[in-house]
């Protein structure tokens, strides 16, 4: 029997769910608090913060949960505002403005700390809040974009550093003051009216620890430019009779101070104003819409190698639209793969490449991305997990701007899932899937609030109508309704005329479709990490609510199908479901090192699998019945996954083709002796068809696997058809225990190589 929750989520839901061009972001619209004797509160219909805000307190277990659903006011039909601010005071009976609401619950309960009471503002004339995180330790910083409440959740407790962190999507008053701060440790603050930098400039030195610290005062001038420099500018380069203003950091580099300019614009300047300041890690691409704050010097002149970039936005820049997926004229439609990558901010390492390479990291994967891109021309790019290598990403931001850089450039919609090592680094799923939607022609959406995961979400494929493209637009009126552009960086003075012709095509192509008229189906799900289960050791699954969210989703999907018209699907995860080890025993841990001109062969007696299996299947040890729910769907005929570096083969389980994507990323383990690759999927015949193959990272980018996975509808039996697993809500078979232990241990090794600090629940059962 379904819960009662789901009608109601699915009548809230699904029609957000099953828009393709979606921005996926969708404001907060309740909080609540909850105080339990043990970490197993939840609230139906939300989304539980799992930081637990009594952090070493001894107090009870405090969560915060939060949705984004239009939820009824009271059990009325009044639908709540989006909350636009966020505010905590110490007391029990302290109180706010009339416009405040008061969160019921006590953020200490159950310790000695003051009682801490929360407010939330609902102002229609504000910029809703969309996302909220909690962090812990004085010196923790949350991703770009997210502004921090100045007070401590765990005060006076004697426990854990606790800071809530929130995101406002839209305006943000201009900046008016600068100021810069240097502490011996990163535990470095001023009052509460200045909002510090999310990471200090300077780190790591006996100089210091350099901080950036900014404020907004109603009345005065705002900031317009912003660089630093080896001296002073403050009276240099008078514009409009306004000189710089500087600040002396009081750093050193070698025989001169380091220096903060900026320049401020006029009283009530709304256009051109820094209203972010943010320190980014590395040398990755700046965030669309953001400025690099340069570095001024002659050329004969050393400026310091800090290994970090000041970043600023002056003013909000919208993103460019996201064309609807839709068929080709000729009923095609590609999907490119890019299974773990394991990318870090830095130029990172290369693990078991082959002899014959010179390797030098993430420089080598993103050029392997990049040849599959210009030789393949997808219509769509979906990252399947372990995008970032949580252990070498000290900035998941960052990291993620450079991973995107190679689609991005080329202007091609993708998407993503996580994996089991994305959140190891600095940032949660909550806010790397934030960002990802800040980057250009991104389809990725957080998904329901109220189940597990964080990417749970479908997108669409539309066959083309036949009506006639609108008339085109003059040149010269066409530049003035630019809303995308090609380049990843927006600081780029070489493009526009390609942007006006691409702004052209996809103006067509936004008109020649009919958007009712949907051929297919891309699910997507978040397969967790680790589990925390100690009767189920090992990797996560996919848990029931989001099983059952897919049942739901796919049902009202299909019937708005004739029977013979329901369009196919394929599904996308990183950790395997169980059923992929359900492979010739004579397979199993093969020691076959992979003959890279003879994939194409089937490699099982029974002629059911195409490509290598070199590894155990690292799947769950429990089942949650996801492939039940996939097989009696109407729609889903295929599904790929990542994890599993050196398995990628497609298996026929009773008509559902299970495949691997085939690792590519050179910052993980491989073989030395087999080529990394990436997985094609090419959508035909409106998506009555689907063929797939892998291509190899040698000097000829060689085609392998070469398969049609199926075509026609998806066809159901008699009752002897029924999935054989009967395992739902069981453990998984022992069938494949051996490799996946192996799999298991290799990933423990991995991490703990890279620097991992893992709590064992049996092996790869540890949690960050």
């Amino acid at each position: 029997m379904r819960p009662p929750l789901w009608s109601s989520l699915l009548v809230l839901g699904l029609s957000t769910a099953l828009q393709t061009s979606a921005t996926g972001i969708s404001p907060i619209t309740d909080i609540k608090i909850t105080a339990c004797n043990d970490d197993s509160c939840s609230v139906p219909g939300y989304r539980k913060v799992s930081q637990d805000l009594n952090k070493y307190s001894r107090g009870s277990y405090v969560h915060l949960h939060f949705t984004d659903q239009p939820t009824p006011e009271n059990g009325s039909n009044v639908l709540l505002n989006p909350i636009t601010n966020i505010a905590v005071l110490q007391g029990q009976n302290t109180e706010m403005g009339p416009d405040w609401e008061r969160i019921e619950g006590n953020l200490n309960d159950g310790n000695r700390g003051p009682v801490l009471t929360m407010f939330i503002q609902r102002d229609p004339d504000d910029s809703p809040i969309d996302s909220v995180v909690v962090k812990y330790g004085y010196d923790s910083h949350a991703a770009i974009g997210y502004d921090r409440l100045p007070l401590d959740l765990n005060i006076g407790t004697g426990g854990q550093w606790v800071h809530l962190y929130y995101r406002k999507e839209g305006y943000r008053p201009p900046i008016t003051h600068i100021a810069t701060k240097a502490c011996t440790l990163p535990r470095c603050s001023m009052d509460d009216s200045w909002t510090r930098v999310n990471r200090p400039i300077l780190t790591g030195t006996f100089k210091r620890y350099l901080y950036f610290f900014y404020k907004s005062v109603p009345g005065e001038r705002p900031i317009t430019s912003l660089n630093l420099s080896l001296r002073s500018q403050q009276e240099d380069d008078k514009d409009d009779g306004v000189p710089r203003e500087s600040i002396d950091t009081g750093v050193r580099f070698k025989d001169s101070n380091v220096y903060v300019n900026y320049r401020r614009g006029r009283l009530g300047d709304r256009k051109d104003v820094l209203d972010n300041i943010a320190v980014e890690l590395g040398s990755n691409p700046v965030p669309y819409g953001w400025n690099l704050a340069s570095f001024d010097h002659s050329p004969e002149e050393d400026i310091p190698d800090w290994n970090a970039q000041i970043v600023y936005r002056a003013g909000e820049k919208a993103l460019p639209k996201v064309r609807t997926l839709k068929f080709k004229d000729d009923g095609s439609f590609k999907i490119v793969q890019f299974a773990d990558i394991h990318m870090a901010t830095g130029p990172n390492s290369c693990y078991n490449a082959p002899s014959s390479m010179t390797c030098t990291g993430d420089i080598n994967t993103s050029e392997m991305m990049e040849r599959v891109l210009e030789a393949e021309r997808p219509d769509l790019v979906v990252f399947t997990g372990d995008n970032v290598n949580g252990m070498t990403s000290n900035d998941a931001y960052s990291t993620i701007l450079k991973y995107s850089k190679p689609v991005v450039e080329r202007g091609i919609p993708w998407t993503i899932i996580f994996g089991n090592h994305d959140e190891e680094g600095d940032l949660s799923r909550e806010e790397m899937m934030r960002s990802v939607q800040d980057v250009p022609f991104s389809m990725a959406e957080r998904g329901p609030t109220g189940i597990s995961g964080t990417g749970n979400f479908v997108l669409q494929i539309y066959r083309r109508d036949r009506r006639p493209p609108r008339r085109r637009q003059p040149r010269r009126h066409r530049h003035r309704h630019r809303h995308r552009r090609s380049r990843f960086d927006s600081q780029s003075e070489d493009n526009n005329e390609h942007e006006c012709d691409h702004e052209e095509k996809l103006d067509e192509d936004m008109e020649v479709f009919d958007k009712e008229d949907s051929r297919f189906t891309l699910y997507f799900l978040d397969s967790g990490a680790y589990s925390f289960n100690l009767a189920y050791p090992g990797y996560d699954w996919i848990k029931e609510d989001q099983v059952e969210w897919f049942r739901q989703t796919s049902q009202a999907i299909t019937s708005r199908h004739p029977k013979d018209k329901v369009p196919n699907a394929l599904a996308f995860f990183h950790i395997p479901i169980p059923e992929y080890a359900l492979v010739d025993v004579d397979n199993d841990d093969n020691d076959n090192e992979g003959d890279n001109e003879g994939e194409d062969g089937v490699r099982t007696k029974n002629g059911k699998m195409v490509g290598d299996k070199l590894e155990g299947v690292s799947s769950p040890s429990y089942n949650s019945g996801m492939f039940d729910a996939i097989f009696e769907s109407k729609d889903v005929r295929a599904t790929t996954a990542g994890h599993d570096h050196l398995n990628d083969y497609c298996l026929d389980h009773r008509g559902i083709e299970l495949c691997f994507g085939g690792g590519l990323g050179y910052g993980s383990y491989g073989r030395s002796s087999i080529y990394r690759r990436s997985r094609v999927f090419e959508i035909l015949k409106n998506g009555d068809r689907v063929d797939t193959w892998k291509r190899l990272d040698d000097d000829e980018l060689t085609i392998v696997g070469q398969q049609t996975l199926f075509e026609g509808s998806k066809a159901h039996g008699d009752s002897s058809s029924s999935p054989s697993s009967g395992s739902q809500g069981r453990p998984n078979s022992d069938s494949n225990q051996k490799g996946q232990r192996q799999r298991q241990i290799d990933d423990l090794l991995e991490r703990l190589r890279q620097g991992s600090h893992v709590v064992l629940g049996g092996f790869g059962g540890g949690a960050m």
